[in-house]
């Protein structure tokens, strides 16, 4: 299951580059915007796939601003759960919150486009404590909770519905580490860095106000 997730996300990746070039001869008869200060909405759901650990669900709400017609900023909010190693314990259950600014860049300033993407985040992880515990009593957890931060990079597609609507797919890949605290065998207050990263692959809507 695992070799075929990874499969999934790194086809998915290099159909959006390839398909992302290729659509550079398509034409689209779409309205560019207006002003430079009309607001996306988007929102989309996939799957998330840690380096280590088993794949889960992730969901991305998004808000972005107009730089020029072809540059966006603006900040996200990505939800993830899934199972991943921590404390050197295997599959442990983790949902991660995590708050992102983003900037895009789309090649195309109208009709099909792909497009690249760069943020910056900081996330607040939660895990099973007992599950740790019981998978590695030497140690003592202080907390089910911890506090990451990390970097994302994009590719993506965008697909025109119409003047305000739009359909979009994005491979991603993110760098995130979480910082903890825990007490070991011999009572002793530690200080942990964990490795959360991973690929993501997903797709939804936009909307252009």
């Amino acid at each position: 299951m695992k070799r075929f997730t990874l499969r999934f996300l790194l086809n998915l990746l290099m159909g959006l580059i390839v398909f992302g070039v290729l659509s550079g001869h398509v034409q689209a008869k779409v309205i560019e915007p207006e002003e430079s200060n009309e607001v996306v909405i988007s929102g989309g759901g996939g799957i998330f796939h840690p380096f280590k650990g088993k794949s889960g669900v992730s969901g991305v709400i998004q808000a972005m601003g107009f730089l020029s017609p072809q540059e966006r900023v603006g900040v996200e909010l990505e939800y993830r759960k899934y199972e991943t190693k921590l404390f050197k314990a295997k599959d442990i259950d983790t949902q991660s919150y995590i708050l992102r600014g983003i900037g895009q860049y789309f090649f195309r300033s109208h009709g099909i486009t792909p497009y690249i993407g760069l943020g910056v985040n900081i996330a607040l992880n939660v895990f099973d404590e007992n599950e740790i515990e019981k998978k590695r009593p030497s140690i003592k957890v202080k907390g089910d909770k911890g506090i990451g931060s990390g970097i994302m990079g994009l590719v993506g597609l965008e697909v025109p519905m119409g003047q305000h609507v739009a359909l979009f797919a994005e491979g991603r890949v993110s760098a995130d580490i979480q910082f903890t605290r825990y007490k070991n065998e011999s009572g002793n207050n530690k200080f942990d860095v964990e490795n959360l990263s991973g690929l993501t692959g997903l797709g939804g809507i936009r909307i252009r106000f």
